[in-house]
């Protein structure tokens, strides 16, 4: 199909994709999947606004009535996906306020001030932070997850908390599946819309080849 289609199927690669320009193409994201050993296939051309390739005009359509519809998602879907990094590093504050308000809700004695002191509050905070980070650079979802003492080191060097795994599976695995579990739901639905447009070129094409 993806012969015939002309652009990419996985919708988070298509995101990627119809954002890119060019010489991005194997920059950020892209670059360390593939370095990863991710599986998709990727082309090396693209461009946003009036330089991307025309297959993908109506993906790059649909994410800019999604900055205009629905900018939270949106700021999820350019998150884990833009093809530059810093640019997708530019709305991790906006996706962190998005996951955080759907862990908290998640967690039943969330203002139980003895289970959850200040100090461990502040480190879910961070670790929403660094769990996009992982998808982030994951965009074909076929790297393995990170393990707790990776997690550990980013959380101490790149955000400046460090925390303890020796315990992990009793002391942050159980909000770790809850903030995984927030971002998958928000990822899906960000990338729903893709999707749809997806299968809407998908049919097309199955049409004019009939």
């Amino acid at each position: 199909m993806r012969e015939r289609l002309g652009i990419a199927t996985h919708p988070k690669v298509a995101w990627a994709l119809a954002l890119d320009s060019g010489v991005r193409s194997q920059m950020g994201p892209i670059l360390e999947d593939l370095r990863n050993g991710g599986g998709v296939q990727y082309s090396a051309k693209g461009g946003a606004g009036a330089g991307i390739r025309a297959e993908y005009a109506p993906i790059y359509a649909r994410i800019a009535r999604m900055e205009r519809e629905q900018p939270a998602l949106a700021a999820i879907g350019h998150c884990l996906c833009h093809p530059d990094t810093e640019r997708a590093n530019a709305y991790l504050d906006d996706a962190v306020v998005e996951v955080e308000a759907k862990v908290v809700a998640a967690i039943p004695n969330w203002n139980d001030g003895r289970a959850w002191k200040p100090a461990k509050r502040e480190r879910v905070h961070y670790l929403i932070h660094v769990a996009l980070l992982e998808r982030q650079r994951n965009l074909s979802g076929e790297q393995p997850a990170w393990g707790p003492e990776r997690i550990g080191a980013m959380m101490a060097d790149w955000c400046g908390m460090p925390i303890t795994t020796r315990k992990w599976h009793q002391d942050w695995l159980p909000v770790w599946s809850v903030i995984q579990a927030a971002i998958n739901t928000l990822e899906a639905d960000a990338m729903e819309p893709i999707s749809d447009v997806i299968g809407d070129l998908a049919r097309a094409a199955r049409g004019r080849a009939a």
